[in-house]
């Protein structure tokens, strides 16, 4: 197929980790997102790489690899990096989300003897009540000290978790000291939620609250 990528099935290609090879026959790597204009490849042969490739520079996809119609001496200008923009390894977040649907019960997490998270499983449903956001640990680099531009940057980076949650038959609810703040997965039901998220899988049961447990956890002053 060439030409017409709107008629491409972009989930079968991700969900299936085509390869991708580049305009002078070298093996890039396997598409492994998919977004409105772009791809998201990762060659795992030695030293990891990751390359955002805009889909202008797709010559075809021939039903077996997606083929580029630019050297692999030109990659360089489309390579990514975790530290910069927080993308979670596809294959790594597959194997997390499905080691989910094998949990079940509860676990309780402390910090000197004071409870911070709960989490319970069972018939794929599961619930993380964060009792203590300040748990959680780590930095957003330098993105501006704003409550919702927080809230977005996590949010963005979620979609990825709540479609495997989906693709699993999973469904998480994510609660700030026992008041519910997101469903992700199976059972949400965006609404107008959908507007903010732009994803089917995460359903936002709080604005207020959701945009506060980002900032408490993304803390960095």
């Amino acid at each position: 197929m060439n030409g017409d990528f709107s008629l491409i099935d972009w989930h079968n290609i991700v969900s299936s980790k085509k390869n991708v090879r580049s305009k002078n026959n070298v093996f890039v790597g396997k598409v492994v997102d998919n977004y409105k204009d772009d791809i998201l490849v990762i060659n795992n042969l030695g030293n990891i790489k990751k390359y955002k490739i805009p889909k202008a520079k797709i010559k075809e996809y021939n039903g077996s690899e997606v083929l580029l119609n630019i050297n692999s001496e030109e990659l360089k200008k489309f390579e990514i990096f975790d530290k910069d923009l927080g993308i979670v390894d596809s294959t790594i977040m597959e194997l997390f989300v499905k080691s989910l649907s094998y949990v079940t019960g509860t676990v309780k997490i402390g910090i000197d003897k004071n409870l911070s998270l709960v989490f319970d499983s069972s018939d794929n449903k599961m619930n993380l009540n964060i009792i203590d956001p300040s748990i959680f640990d780590f930095s957003i680099g330098n993105i501006t000290k704003n409550k919702l531009t927080r809230f977005l940057y996590l949010l963005k980076h979620t979609k990825v978790f709540a479609h495997n949650l989906t693709e699993n038959n999973l469904t998480l609810s994510i609660l700030n000291k026992n008041e519910n703040v997101f469903t992700l997965g199976k059972n949400a039901n965006p609404s107008l939620s959908k507007l903010i998220t732009r994803s089917d899988d995460i359903q936002i049961d709080s604005l207020k609250k959701s945009i506060k447990l980002a900032s408490d956890i993304n803390k960095d002053e």
